[in-house]
């Protein structure tokens, strides 16, 4: 066989291997730098969605940090370099809830955030079963919400492109929902200055009581640099996703899809420059949407943005909506105008 026929064979036949990953499959939690409240975080066997063994995060309301933020996490710092200046960085999970979250307080799944400046840069809340994903500079940024897609009881999977940079005309995210790309080169400035940066997945709660004590199973978490290394798309053998978000399409109008099944993603073509998209029970807006910039938010846990209402505050920077707004489509989006990082900036208390 020629040679360049070999290196042809070879690099077609070469499978995408990502550069870190915590599955639990060693049984505990030794794959991840760190948890917060890690006595609330547990590996159990049931239920899976890849291999034997699965990350069980219970957050209750004495599960306090040293500001008063209900949280239990597990944390991932990227290996030096790897969020600096103009680097990429692709990283996926995929989470399971038996029961809906609560509508009020909200809460937060997973996030980005710089480590010794402790500013989130971006995060995914969840208000019982509707989602958002939002940037925080140069200002709070509101790119997809979907209304009733976190299903309880099945698998979702969450994939993340991100170019780092200072500079909001370079930064940027992508964002795949249960396989479906529902943000597509959404600006931000994604790095906050020069130091390294990291991501936290579990759950997170303002300083709010409440009376619930929610249950977020995470497994098959993984850092990649191609996106085929991080696998955006929930496995056929898995419980899969119900309703993914619609993507952005042509057209001005809204556009309704099917109802969308166990073990995939539905979706519409929806109408570019700020349409709406309907897939089944879900709607998405395109990446062009835009909360607002740097409004203050009223009610519990808000503040300005960037400042932050606790500058004792932890290693993880959290943004909320305020306290008691509704959880229905119309308001999803206001929810992002509230956020205002009321907890962006903060430093490590450990």
């Amino acid at each position: 066989m020629p040679a360049a026929a070999l290196v042809a064979t070879v690099a077609t036949g070469a499978s995408a291997a990502p550069v870190w990953t915590g599955d639990f499959e060693t049984g505990d939690l030794s794959q991840w730098n760190t948890s917060l409240n890690g006595e609330h975080i547990s590996v159990v066997t049931s239920p899976v969605l890849q291999g034997t063994r699965a990350g069980q995060i219970q957050l209750t309301n004495d599960a306090r940090w040293s500001n008063g933020i209900k949280r239990v996490e597990l944390n991932h710092k990227p290996a030096a370099g790897r969020t600096a200046e103009g680097a990429q960085t692709y990283f996926a999970w995929s989470f399971y809830l038996p029961e809906a979250l609560a509508a009020d307080p909200p809460t937060q799944i997973g996030y980005w955030e710089s480590d010794g400046s402790y500013n989130q840069m971006m995060s995914f809340e969840v208000v019982g079963q509707n989602i958002s994903f939002a940037t925080r500079k140069p200002a709070n940024k509101v790119h997809w919400q979907a209304n009733g897609a976190v299903t309880p009881g099945v698998w979702h999977r969450i994939a993340l492109h991100i170019k780092w940079s200072t500079n909001p005309s370079q930064g940027s995210v992508d964002v795949w929902f249960d396989g479906e790309q529902v943000v597509t080169a959404g600006q931000a400035q994604t790095l906050a200055d020069g130091n390294p940066h990291f991501t936290q997945l579990g759950l997170l709660r303002n300083p709010s009581e409440f009376t619930d004590s929610p249950i977020l199973i995470l497994d098959d978490a993984v850092e990649g640099d191609t996106l085929e290394d991080v696998r955006p798309a929930l496995p056929s053998s898995g419980e899969g996703g119900a309703g993914g978000a619609g993507g952005g399409g042509t057209g001005g109008g809204d556009n309704t899809g099917g109802a969308g099944g166990a073990g995939g993603a539905t979706s519409g073509s929806g109408g570019a420059g700020g349409g709406t998209t309907t897939s089944g029970s879900v709607t998405s807006t395109s990446s062009a949407a835009t909360s607002g910039a740097g409004t203050t938010g009223t009610g519990a846990g808000t503040g300005g943005a960037d400042e932050g209402a606790d500058e004792e505050g932890d290693e993880g920077g959290c943004s909320f909506r305020a306290a008691g707004s509704p959880a229905a489509p119309t308001t999803l989006a206001l929810a992002g105008l509230a956020v205002a990082l009321a907890f962006a900036r903060r430093r490590a208390r450990r």
